[in-house]
Formats: C-alpha cells, structure tokens, sequence
C-alpha cells in the first residue's frame, strides 16, 4: 500500500488481529475511529497479549483497566470507548515498531527492554499516556531514520 494512512491503519489491524477479529470493513482510519468508538472487541486485545507476549497486569495498567473490568469486559466480549482508544493507541506503536523492527519477536523485544533514550525505562511502561505514546514514537521514528541505535 502506497498510501502512509493505509499502511498505518493495515498495521493496527494486523497488530488487533486483523480481520478476523475486527471484521473486514475496517480499512480506513475512519473505519478504525468507529471501531474505537463502539468498543473494540476483548479478542483484539487478547491478539495483542498473546503475540507480543504482554502479561495481563501490564495490559490493564496501559488501558486502565481494574482486574475486575478485566474480567467484566472478557465476559462482554467488548471494551470501553475509553479502553479501545487506549488500546488502538498501544496497537499504533506496535505496528509502528513492527515497521522498524519488521519482526513482531524483535518489536515485542524493544517494547519490553530498558531503553536509554527513555530513561532506562521500558517503552512499554510508557504507553499509558499520550505523552509516553509520543515519546516511544519519537524513539521509533529515529531508529527508523538511523539516527540512534
């Protein structure tokens, strides 16, 4: 896909667990922002658990989600307006470190290891604000340009 958008929303939806979990209508960042909207489905973030390999105690910090609500939301089979937008926001780094890395091993990897640009914190630990979101993304983008390693 040559168009920046598209490839942007095809990696989210990869990362969510593409259309098997999100249905095959989504294919535009409007498409995402409805999805988002609704409530996306446990299962996209189930798919994100599993393939990058984050505990279920990390997750629920990131999307500020109690144990409870957990629990409460698996049996729904759907998040929280709230919770899918933080969840799309993890997934938009994701995809964004599965651009630079090109393996989801190696991005789960960076993700989950202290980096120095960030403080010697984990990336990870980050993502439960837009600001750390911008931060790791920052981070990205200069890996991705060369400028740091």
């Amino acid at each position: 896909m040559g168009d920046p958008n598209a490839r942007e929303v095809e990696g989210v939806v990869t990362v969510l667990g593409g259309p098997k979990v999100l249905g095959r209508g989504v294919r535009s960042p409007q498409d995402l922002a409805e999805g988002v909207r609704k409530g996306l489905p446990f299962a996209a973030l189930s798919s994100v658990m599993e393939e990058y390999g984050i505990s279920r105690g990390v997750l629920c910090d990131i999307l500020h989600l109690s144990p409870r609500n957990f629990l409460r939301r698996k049996e729904q089979e759907r998040l929280s307006p709230d919770e899918s937008d933080r969840l799309y926001r993890l997934a938009r780094v994701l995809a964004h470190a599965n651009r630079v890395f090109e393996r989801p091993d190696e991005s789960a990897d960076w993700i989950q290891t202290p980096n120095a640009a960030l403080g010697k914190q984990q990336p990870l630990t980050l993502l439960d604000t837009d600001i750390g979101v911008q931060q790791v993304d920052q981070v990205l983008g200069r890996i991705e340009h060369g400028i740091i390693g």
